[in-house]
């Protein structure tokens, strides 16, 4: 077995890297420690690179039709690691997750139509909601104990009232939940109920903690899948964001002839890029050994940054973390105003953390952080944290 480092420093700077290279303009300082856009600083695993490099054997790139490994490997990956039946024809290209949901608010909903999002949440979903006219319903998720749930008896009342779509974070970016099969089932029988279209990014559905078990909402029953698109990628798991290739799956037939409509009629959007192509089909054959090893040491890391913080900065509360990279910090307990908080870690801690805020009013006072880094990073800008909190 190849054992993979996870430890090794890369410098990313000077790359193009939005992470590295595209911060000044939000946190108005240089010579931060990133840890925030959502991609990791680990190597994108070798096997990628093969596939890659093999394709540049052949010395003409011209156009190409997705092959039967690329379904086929979607479909293994699926049954495999989700115990998920995919066809063939439910499976669809998209240049991104965020590209995927603005296509389908088009394909599923008219301007004015009525949006669901359970926030705090992914800052993208209300663009691709707001920026097409739609009208954004919100379903807050409350805290119990050390975790967030649904607000089950809000949530049909919205539905009720009037919602053509409801977009769901499965599992949950910012706030870490992986949700259980019954607390989605309870998700998808009212969307069933009151006619209302079910999208389930579930594009952290490989990044599940130790003991937690990713469901897709699809999976659950034949009627809610009727009910249900699925997007999903290899981007966040096996670090290629960069080649902007992701799946839309759409059991319903129906829903993907609708579908379709927009994406090959409309847009002339079915291909993407074949580097793209061969490192999903890459990703999703060989990278099963490679993702184990990067679950344990993810889960090292969050349970570094957990601890630490509970033995140093116990102002911060931190939330029972059960999936994705990034654990959500609740900073309220130094009483200073969010700008004040935004602030001291930018230009004294020298930390770049996500603004809770983007996700929604209710990340007032709360940060992510990402911890798909090397552990001797997140050391270091832990210490910064504290030493300025502490001095």
């Amino acid at each position: 077995m190849k054992t993979y480092n996870f430890d090794e420093i890369i410098d990313r700077k000077h790359s193009n890297c939005v992470k590295y290279d595209g911060y000044q303009d939000i946190y108005g300082a240089d010579g931060l420690i990133p840890l925030w856009v959502a991609d990791m600083d680990f190597k994108t695993p070798d096997f990628v690179f093969d596939a890659i490099k093999e394709r540049l054997n052949h010395p003409v790139l011209g156009y190409f039709i997705h092959s039967d490994g690329f379904y086929r490997s979607i479909i293994q990956w699926m049954e495999r690691r989700h115990q998920w039946q995919v066809e063939k024809d439910w499976i669809y290209f998209a240049p991104g997750i965020v590209p995927g949901l603005a296509f389908l608010v088009q394909a599923f909903t008219a301007p004015g139509d009525k949006v669901l999002l359970q926030t705090p949440v992914y800052h993208p979903f209300y663009y691709v909601v707001q920026n097409q006219n739609r009208e954004i319903v919100r379903n807050p998720l409350h805290l119990v104990e050390d975790h967030f749930e649904m607000d089950y008896e809000d949530l049909e009342a919205k539905l009720k009232a009037g919602v053509k779509m409801m977009i769901l974070c499965n599992p949950h970016n910012p706030l870490g939940r992986c949700w259980t099969k019954e607390e989605l089932r309870k998700v998808g029988e009212l969307c069933l109920q009151y006619h209302c279209l079910l999208v389930s990014d579930e594009i952290h559905s490989d990044l599940m903690m130790p003991g937690y078990k990713h469901t897709p909402v699809a999976n659950i029953s034949k009627e809610i899948a009727e009910n249900t698109i699925t997007c999903m990628a290899p981007s966040k798991t096996f670090n290629i964001a960069g080649l902007a290739t992701s799946e839309i799956i759409i059991p319903n037939e129906n829903l993907r002839k609708q579908f379709e409509k927009v994406m090959y009629d409309g847009v002339h959007l079915f291909v993407g890029n074949i580097f793209g192509e061969l490192a999903l089909e890459a990703c999703y054959t060989y990278g099963e050994e490679w993702l184990e090893q990067l679950l344990v040491y993810l889960k090292k890391n969050v349970d570094f940054v957990q601890q630490y913080i509970k033995e140093n900065l116990p102002e911060i509360k931190t939330f029972r973390h059960e999936a994705t990279y990034l654990p959500w910090l609740d900073f309220s307990g130094f009483r200073m105003s969010h700008e004040e908080l935004f602030r001291k870690l930018a230009d004294q801690a020298r930390v770049a953390l996500n603004d809770g805020q983007i996700f929604g009013e209710e990340g007032r006072c709360c940060f992510r952080i990402n911890v798909a880094c090397p552990k001797s990073t997140l050391e270091k800008a832990m210490e910064q944290i504290r030493t300025t909190f502490h001095p």
